[in-house]
C-alpha cells in the first residue's frame, strides 16, 4: 500500500522507533513500492482506432468491448452499418487528427496503468481489475466502467489549449490534459466499486464530505498521486485552501452546514465548479472534498483502516468519525 507524503500529514510530528518489527514492516512497504515501479504494463485495446475504420472489429475481444459500448451509449446494435455511422459522426471525426498527434502511442499510459493494477490488487484484493480500452467519446464523461470493461475517452485529454475545448469554462478546460488521465481512471474505478450509499434515512452533508474524502484518499493510493493531484487543484488553489482551511471549516461548523440533510448543499460543496458557492466566491470549487480528505487524513493519523473500509457506509455514515479524527485546523 502506498504511504502518504509527510507534507500531506501537515503539522504532525513522527517518531521512528527502531525495532525488529518496524524494520520488517518497512521492508514490506519498500517491497510493495518497488513492486509497483516494476509492475508489468497493462495492454490497452485501441478501440478508438478500430471503430474509426467504420466496421465491426475482427478481434473477438475488441468486438465485445465495442458491442458493450454501443449498448451503453445508445448507438444501437453493433453491426457494420452502425459502426460506419459512428465513425462518420462529426463529434467523432472532429478529434481524429488531434488523437493521432497526442495519443498515437499509449505506451506510457500502459506503464502507469500497470502500476495502478499492482496497487489495485493490494488495496482491493476482492476486486478484479477491468480490461482497458481507449475510445473517442462524444459524451461529457471521460472515463467510465461497464462490468469488467474500462473505457477511457482520450479525446477528453488533448490539452487545455485544444481549440474544440474553447466553449468549456476555464475550470473545466484546465482539467483536460494528459496528466489527468490516471487520477480520473482511479476515481472512476473507486466510485464504480464503492458508490455513495449511506444507507440511512437522512444522510447529512458531513457523510458526503467523509465519503468524498475517502475517495480522494483511495485515488492517492491507487494512482500514486499527491492530495493536490487527486483533488485536481492548481498550485494557487491549493495554496489558498492550505492558508484558509480553518476559515472554511469554521464556516461549515458555524453555520451548521455539515449537519444539514440538504443534498443540493452537499453537491455545491463537492462538485466541480469555478468556486464553492456555499462558502464564498473566493473559495476554490470542491472545497468540501478538500475538507473531507483532511478529516479522513486526520483520522488515519490516529487509527489504521484499509481503504475499502473507508469507502464503506459503516465508516462515513457511522456518526463518530469526526470526533474520533480529532480534526481541527490550526
Amino acid at each position: 500500500m502506498l504511504t502518504r507524503n509527510d507534507s500531506q500529514r501537515r503539522g504532525y510530528t513522527y517518531y521512528i522507533y527502531i525495532s525488529i518489527v518496524a524494520i520488517l514492516m518497512a521492508g514490506m512497504s519498500v517491497s510493495s513500492c518497488d513492486g509497483a515501479k516494476d509492475a508489468a504494463p497493462v495492454k490497452i485495446g485501441r478501440l478508438d482506432f478500430a471503430l474509426c475504420e467504420g466496421k465491426v472489429p475482427t478481434d473477438p475481444e475488441m468486438a465485445h468491448a465495442a458491442e458493450a459500448l454501443f449498448q451503453l451509449s445508445g448507438y444501437g446494435q453493433l453491426n457494420d452499418s452502425t459502426a460506419a455511422a459512428y465513425a462518420a459522426m462529426p463529434s467523432i471525426r472532429l478529434h481524429t487528427g488531434a488523437m493521432d498527434s497526442v495519443w498515437r502511442s499509449t505506451g506510457k499510459l500502459e506503464e502507469e496503468l500497470g502500476r495502478m493494477k499492482f496497487n489495485y490488487a493490494h488495496l482491493f484484493p476482492d476486486k478484479i481489475f477491468p480490461t482497458a480500452y481507449t475510445i473517442i467519446s462524444p459524451f461529457n464523461q471521460s472515463v467510465f466502467t461497464a462490468d469488467s470493461l474500462l473505457y477511457i475517452g482520450l479525446n477528453h485529454y488533448l490539452g487545455a489549449d485544444y481549440a474544440p475545448y474553447g466553449y468549456f469554462p476555464d475550470y473545466v478546460r484546465r482539467m483536460k490534459t494528459p496528466e489527468r488521465v490516471m487520477p480520473d481512471v482511479a476515481e472512476a474505478l473507486v466510485r464504480g466499486n464503492y458508490p455513495y450509499n449511506p444507507q440511512v434515512e437522512y444522510p447529512t452533508v458531513l457523510m458526503r464530505l467523509l465519503y468524498e474524502g475517502a475517495v480522494v484518499e483511495a485515488v492517492m493510493q491507487l494512482a500514486g498521486v499527491s492530495e493536490q493531484e487527486a483533488l485536481g487543484y492548481d498550485d494557487e488553489q491549493m495554496k489558498w485552501l492550505d492558508k484558509h482551511e480553518r476559515e472554511v471549516w469554521e464556516s461549515l461548523i458555524g453555520r451548521k452546514l455539515i449537519f444539514s440533510g440538504d443534498e443540493q448543499l452537499a453537491s455545491q460543496l463537492v462538485n466541480r465548479a469555478p468556486f464553492t458557492s456555499a462558502i464564498s466566491p473566493e473559495t476554490p470549487g470542491m472545497a468540501g472534498r478538500f475538507i473531507g480528505h483532511r478529516i479522513v487524513n486526520s483520522y488515519l493519523d490516529r487509527r489504521t483502516r484499509k481503504v475499502g473500509e473507508l469507502l464503506s457506509p459503516e465508516f462515513y455514515a457511522g456518526g463518530d468519525i469526526l470526533p474520533a479524527s480529532g480534526y481541527g485546523p490550526r
